[in-house]
């Protein structure tokens, strides 16, 4: 991936008009190609003539954009001129796709990188205060993982911060929310007192839930301990030591199923998901060893309780190499220093990127109190959509 803000001239953007015109016609976003209500196009990408060349393309030093003039334009476009932000051609010099110039950040965090720079988000201020919405947000982002408190014992909060974070909640065959609670002849480990590892969930289905959310309303049990980890830490650091295992894990892919109580599930997945480099927002990286490397990887499909087979794998390669990439890679995960440990209170919910944060349970006993969790899922673009108007805008 190029590196971003970089420099470029004026023949850089010129170049563009020269080896890309129908690409930059098609970032046209003028109000004669893109309705300024609905925000469609009226303009069909196929009816672009091959033919299309850039005629002229000036900078306009009072607004800092550039006008570009058509040659062989689109039927009925006439003498169409196109305004464009520099911002947009530094895009497609990018080669990322025209459209919301922000960027993220994310901060990938061990222990004290964690305890460092997160801040507990106060409940009530996230449900009518939109700094602390923003603030939650952005934090979302920058960890996959923040903590609301001051939660009152109501079963309805949890879909009033998921909703509030947002704007939509994720339906599943558990429902719009579910209980974690201990219970006999449990379809799901999660419903046991039994220590349960480092696990991601839904990976079986096709596209799993981005957001978790997990309210605490009672936890007096002895034990029962809360671990988070962030995978993105943990490849960083594979990356350094084993940079060839993290190469298998990306390339191989294993098979995750759920056949239980009537519900069906199956897909394929690498352990490691990987994008050419094109996310929307840019990710901006922090604390990593390898930025470059780690801009590209998309997010994480861990979830060992719910892995089908990993014959798949033997299709991608040595067998033996990604059993020994998956096990230095839990390995790592499970280095004390990369985790984060807490007994969830009653009145704090866990907020974290099913995608990218893994999380555990240390067993507890049902006999020396009550645990209850409260659970939803969301989605990780819906977060990003409402991040357009509480971080990115301001």
């Amino acid at each position: 991936m190029r590196a971003l803000r970089r420099s470029y001239t004026t023949e850089s953007f010129k170049t563009i008009a020269k080896e890309s015109p129908i690409l930059l016609r098609d970032a046209c976003h003028c109000s004669k190609c893109v309705d300024p209500s609905t925000h469609q196009r009226e303009f069909n990408y196929i009816d672009i003539p091959t033919n299309i060349y850039v005629s002229s393309i000036d900078p306009d030093p009072e607004t800092g954009t550039w006008k570009v003039r058509w040659e062989n334009d689109i039927a009925g476009y006439g003498d169409h001129v196109s305004i464009f932000p520099q911002s947009v051609l530094i895009q497609l010099l990018d080669g990322i796709p025209a459209g919301l110039d922000a960027h993220r950040t994310v901060s990938i965090w061990d222990q004290n990188k964690f305890a460092e720079e997160t801040r507990d988000i106060d409940y009530e201020h996230l449900l009518h205060d939109d700094g602390s919405l923003s603030v939650a947000l952005e934090l979302i982002q920058r960890h996959g993982l923040i903590f609301v408190t001051g939660i009152p014992e109501d079963e309805e909060a949890v879909k009033k911060m998921l909703v509030r974070l947002t704007g939509l909640y994720r339906n599943t065959f558990y429902g719009e929310s579910w209980n974690v609670r201990s219970v006999p002849q449990a379809k799901n480990v999660a419903y046991t007192s039994g220590n349960l590892g480092f696990h991601m969930d839904l990976l079986y289905m096709k596209e799993p839930p981005g957001l978790q959310l997990l309210h605490c309303l009672q936890n007096s049990c002895q034990g029962g301990e809360s671990e988070f980890a962030d995978t993105f830490k943990a490849i960083d650091v594979l990356r350094q030591e084993q940079p060839r295992y993290v190469d298998r894990l990306v390339k191989s892919k294993i098979r995750y199923g759920y056949s239980n109580d009537g519900h069906f599930y199956s897909d394929d997945k690498p352990v490691i998901k990987v994008s050419n480099g094109q996310h929307h927002p840019l990710p901006r990286i922090l604390n990593a060893a390898d930025p470059s490397f780690m801009e590209t990887v998309d997010c994480v499909f861990w979830s060992p309780p719910f892995i089908n087979s990993i014959a798949h794998a033997a299709h991608d390669g040595d067998t033996k190499e990604f059993l020994q990439a998956s096990r230095a890679f839990a390995e790592v995960m499970q280095r004390p220093e990369l985790i984060y440990e807490t007994k969830l209170p009653a009145g704090t919910c866990a907020v974290f990127d099913n995608l990218r944060v893994v999380h555990a349970r240390k067993a507890f006993d049902m006999n020396s109190g009550s645990r209850w969790l409260k659970g939803m899922y969301g989605d990780r673009q819906d977060v990003l959509s409402k991040s357009l108007k509480h971080v990115w805008a301001k």
